[in-house]
């Protein structure tokens, strides 16, 4: 069973729930609606990244003994192959491939490709690994 679908299922008094996100500010401030309101919550994620919910995201809130908490943010896996992970906002993302390449994409459409065999690709045009 996934996790969007044991969540789904939450009951009162639940340690996690479904919120979405009612304001984000500029400075990393936010808020979300769920079962209640939560204000001024830590994000969690993994080692070296920072990010803040985007208005209208919805997220994943858990209640800890420490306080709440956001978890993560509901996202679509499609598209991916396993053990990708692609970092987008704003219209342009990065994504680490399973082959060991590197893509960096931008919201208008320009694209670098570090590939897993030396070779980089920009806007189609591609360099070959020197040396």
């Amino acid at each position: 069973m996934t996790l969007d679908r044991i969540l789904s299922r939450e009951s009162a008094g639940s340690d996690a729930a479904l919120g979405v996100v009612s304001y984000s500010l500029a400075g990393g401030d936010w808020g979300a609606v769920a079962d209640r309101e939560y204000r001024h919550r830590p994000v969690v994620g993994p080692g070296g990244y920072r990010w803040c919910p985007r208005e209208g995201q919805e997220v994943l809130l858990l209640r800890t003994g420490d306080g709440d908490l956001c978890a993560g943010v509901s996202a679509e896996s499609r598209g991916l192959a396993p053990g990708e992970v692609e970092i987008a906002a704003g219209g342009g993302s990065v994504r680490l491939g399973q082959d060991g390449s590197v893509r960096l994409t931008s919201k208008g459409g320009g694209s670098i490709l570090l590939g897993a065999d030396g070779m980089v690709t920009i806007n189609g045009q591609a360099f070959p690994k020197q040396g």
